[in-house]
């Protein structure tokens, strides 16, 4: 039944990798040519979007998270959306918690899109590299011209109509050496929802291209961020590198998918209706199927699926004795080198989090305790398993009515999987830290 599966989240594209700028980093923009010759609209239909709402929700009926993403997602514009809304209220079945969240650069948003995200209570992840020097290296449009500024009034559009929103940064070659310049420049403007993805695309002979950010400055670029938050925005700013680690020493397991023991739960649904297995995997050797032709309860436990799990689980060799191995499991598969199954692969990005790990793995795990006693514990309303992939996502400071100690078995899990804490993250909470284990057992004696 669908109420056995477990849990899992989709990725949906309704444009496809079409999109108003022609970033020189981007690994979407091709996929529509690539996938698809010979189509030339790359728009999802009523019955593709009708399907899709009415089978999402029948197969996570607690809690279904819809992300849209591109391209661009608000070239689908205005109406799709509205529709897509008026099929999730039509389809969602009482006590079924849904939510919306939206990716996009930001450039083509107005007042009409900001109302309608407010009205939804839409989550807007918001894609910007930094102040303009940086964000427009690689950031421009079609025509070669910059995109900062108009990217800053979409964000600030959002701002002006109460519109919750994160920021999306994607680490390359030009602002990955300028992690606190970066930090201070959103914080000083009262973001308060980061997201550091660094970039890893490979060129015809497989190895890292110029724009790509290298192991060192991701190692670099996290640690000047995680010393100015400790300095100073502790429990006041969300930083998502920062909380997953914190989720893992809290429960021992981790909320973002490339630093789990196993993805393979966080799909990619294309215009067409075609599910693949993985944002960074949309080939045609990970089609998982459609859900025009078999139903989404079928494809989500299709084989291939399992196949592609192994890209994870069968751990490098390098990996297998490492003391970092809990926090980062690997990273996603993406970033190894060669991508499969080699035991002698290993991590691009390997060395920059081990210098992380280092520092950051004591420091949190001596602030944890106190974060869960002050009341300002980290609360995830999850948008998507991203994960590497580094989309939207709800993590903010918890309310301060809310204790991670107060949480019984049968509560909804505060990771957004949709499943009873008891099931989830409560049945894998690390009982090395002895806070956690005084909850466990105060929790099963109610």
């Amino acid at each position: 039944m669908a109420s056995q599966l477990p849990p899992f989240n989709i990725m949906c594209k309704p444009v496809c990798g079409t999109c108003n700028l022609n970033c020189s980093y981007c690994y979407y923009t091709h996929k529509p040519k690539a996938l698809y010759p010979g189509v030339n609209r790359f728009e999802m239909s009523d019955d593709v979007l009708e399907s899709y709402t009415r089978q999402y929700l029948q197969a996570m009926p607690v809690h279904c998270d819809f992300n849209w993403q591109g391209g661009e997602p608000t070239l689908a514009g205005l109406d799709f959306f509205r529709r897509a809304v008026e099929l999730q209220q039509h389809y969602k079945t009482d006590g079924q918690n849904v939510v919306n969240s939206f990716q996009t650069n930001g450039t083509l948003l107005n007042d009409e899109w900001c109302e309608f995200f407010a009205e939804n209570n839409v989550l807007v992840g918001v894609s910007l590299d930094g102040p303009p020097q940086w964000h427009d290296s690689f950031r421009l449009d079609h025509a070669g011209r910059p995109s900062f500024h108009r990217a800053w009034a979409g964000l600030e559009m959002l701002r002006n109509h109460s519109v919750e929103f994160n920021v999306l940064v994607t680490l390359n070659s030009a602002n990955a050496p300028h992690g606190a310049d970066i930090y201070r420049y959103f914080v000083n403007r009262s973001v308060r929802y980061l997201q550091f993805i660094p970039i890893l695309e490979r060129d015809d002979k497989g190895n890292p291209t110029d724009f790509s950010c290298t192991p060192e400055q991701f190692g670099r670029f996290a640690l000047d961020v995680l010393r100015l938050w400790l300095d100073r925005d502790i429990g006041k700013v969300s930083v998502r590198l920062i909380d997953a680690l914190m989720h893992t020493i809290l429960f021992g397991v981790s909320s973002l998918c490339c630093y789990s023991t196993r993805c393979a739960n966080a799909h990619v649904l294309e215009f067409n209706g075609d599910l693949y297995a993985c944002d960074h995997f949309v080939e045609r050797r990970w089609l998982i199927g459609n859900i025009m032709d078999r139903p989404l309860t079928e494809l989500i436990g299709d084989p291939l699926l399992a196949e592609f799990a192994a890209l994870k689980t069968d751990l490098p060799q390098l990996c297998r004795d490492c003391r970092y191995l809990q926090f980062c499991n690997a990273g996603c598969p993406k970033h190894h080198m060669p991508i499969g199954t080699d035991r002698k692969r290993y991590n691009y990005f390997c060395e920059g989090l081990k210098t992380f790990f280092a520092e950051a793995v004591p420091v949190l795990r001596q602030i944890t305790p106190y974060l869960q006693q002050s009341q300002v514990a980290l609360q995830h309303n999850k948008i998507h398993a991203d994960p590497a992939s580094g989309k939207s996502s709800r993590l903010k400071p918890a309310p301060a009515s809310r204790k991670m100690d107060k949480l019984k078995r049968n509560d909804p899990c505060p990771c957004g999987s949709g499943l009873k804490y008891k099931q989830c993250c409560g049945r894998n909470r690390s009982r090395d830290n002895p806070l956690i284990h005084r909850a466990d057992q105060e929790t099963q004696t109610k």
